[in-house]
């Protein structure tokens, strides 16, 4: 149980980055899967949401919340299976195209939203 501790916390906030090197955010948490044996990590998770509950669950609501009120959430958070992972130094690469991915949708939310703002041309 012990090293399986030590993987989920030398894991979490590193770079996520697709298959192509393209980058997706940071680990904000790693799912474990208790059995009678011991642990074993099942998944990851990226998303501001989940970060923001490592902070405080309230907090992790809000941003949740937040997230759904900028039409965002879709996907969200990105829950990525062991069986995803390519390789995990010096970052975390997954089997996944970045356009396949919730982070693309909040990069084509930002782009609809910046031409809009007061001194974004």
């Amino acid at each position: 149980m012990e090293g399986v501790l030590d993987l989920a916390r030398d894991i979490e906030d590193k770079q996520v980055l697709d298959r192509h090197g393209r980058e997706i955010g940071r680990v904000d948490r790693v799912i474990l899967e208790l059995r009678a044996d011991g642990a074993r990590v099942v998944a990851l998770e990226v998303g501001p949401a989940v970060l923001a509950a490592r902070v405080s669950s309230g907090l992790g609501r809000w941003a949740a919340g937040l997230e759904k009120a900028l039409g965002i959430d879709r996907g969200r958070p990105l829950r990525i299976p062991l069986a995803e992972i390519i390789d995990l130094q010096p970052h975390i690469r997954i089997d996944r195209e970045f356009a396949h991915t919730p982070a693309a949708t909040v990069e084509q939310s930002l782009r609809r939203w910046l031409p809009r703002l007061p001194g974004a041309a």
